[in-house]
């Protein structure tokens, strides 16, 4: 069995952009029309790109093994079946992989999710099929785009308790770097990463939701937009935490305190190791107390949460205390915060 990939950003290199590049979006043009005809589900498609895209990448040995990683639920009767599946591709591929021998194991009437999920595939990890059958099963809320999302719009979809995944479909996007220099297969691998990491485990997912709709609070305050104005750096950081990062509420939290502070000390020309002078300290405390009032921690947590990253945090002490407020802190007010 193949071992679970470990995931690179860029899965497609220059080379196959330019030469698979345009085969991809031949391959992949009958199961979108069936996708927009509606006789392809969300999942089915998602499945459908991936293995193009894995394929041409590696058409002799795209896929491992079957793992036992995550157990799989029969699909719908209405399902595509694998047979189908490759039926159609086989009408589309160049004459010299119609045939080719990785294409075997699809040579059978299981459901086609199912097959896929089933396997290993090399460079891909196993969160990603994972995050398609909890995706099938209802389990994982996720939305299909066909565009890449501002990071406002990512942290409002999580602030929801839902996560996006992109699929690039036109062929300028197949055909080049989009953003961040991730290629197209590369993106949506790194979306259904994330979905597994997000909502994998249930009490931590919401932990997670409900940082975000605080967080989404703080992003609308009009000195956050300043600051987001005024500084490229705090922009890619603050944007990052929005839309890109999955971690405990507690880690977070310390993140942001950390792209805080880093705004203020780039203001002074400063480095991150550098103290900020008195004044400057005490108004940013004043300032970091503000960012904290949409928790409304009790005094204690917030004297917990102002030690996060300096020398006077107490560990155990301090954690214990903010993990407990991050993750019961929600009262009724949640509702409003979206």
């Amino acid at each position: 069995m193949l071992r679970a990939g470990r995931f690179r950003h860029r899965l497609l290199d220059d080379t196959f952009l330019k030469t698979q590049g345009p085969v991809a979006s031949e391959c992949l043009q009958p199961f979108l029309s069936l996708w927009q005809q509606k006789r392809l589900s969300d999942v089915e498609i998602v499945a459908v790109y991936i293995f193009i895209f894995a394929f041409l990448r590696r058409p002799k040995d795209f896929l491992g093994g079957v793992h036992n990683e995550f157990p799989l639920s029969p699909s719908a009767e209405s399902s595509l079946r694998s047979e189908t599946f490759l039926e159609i591709l086989r009408r589309v591929l160049p004459t010299e992989l119609k045939d080719a021998k990785s294409l075997r194991r699809f040579e059978n009437t299981n459901f086609f999710v199912d097959q896929f999920c089933s396997l290993s595939w090399r460079s891909i990890p196993l969160a990603v099929p994972k995050s398609i059958i909890r995706w099938r099963d209802q389990v994982y809320p996720l939305e299909l785009l066909v565009t890449l999302p501002l990071p406002e719009e990512v942290l409002a979809m999580q602030a929801q308790g839902r996560r996006c995944i992109s699929m690039l479909i036109e062929k300028e996007q197949i055909l080049n770097f989009v953003e961040e220099g991730r290629d197209v297969l590369g993106f949506i691998v790194h979306d259904l990463i994330h979905a597994d990491h997000f909502f994998a485990d249930p009490e931590k997912a919401r932990a997670q939701i409900e940082f975000c709709k605080r967080l989404r609070v703080i992003a609308s305050f009009s000195s956050i937009q300043q600051m987001l104005e005024k500084d490229d750096s705090f922009r890619r950081e603050f944007h990052y935490l929005m839309s890109d990062m999955n971690s405990v509420p507690l880690h977070l939290l310390k993140t942001l305190k950390a792209i805080l502070l880093g705004f203020y000390k780039r203001q002074l020309h400063l480095e991150m190791a550098d103290s900020l002078p008195p004044a400057v300290e005490d108004s940013f405390t004043h300032f970091f107390k503000d960012i904290l009032a949409p928790w409304n921690f009790s005094e204690q947590q917030l004297i917990a949460a102002q030690r996060l990253n300096t020398a006077q945090y107490k560990g155990r002490e301090d954690g214990e205390l903010l993990h407990q407020a991050l993750s019961t802190n929600f009262h009724d007010e949640t509702a409003n915060l979206c």
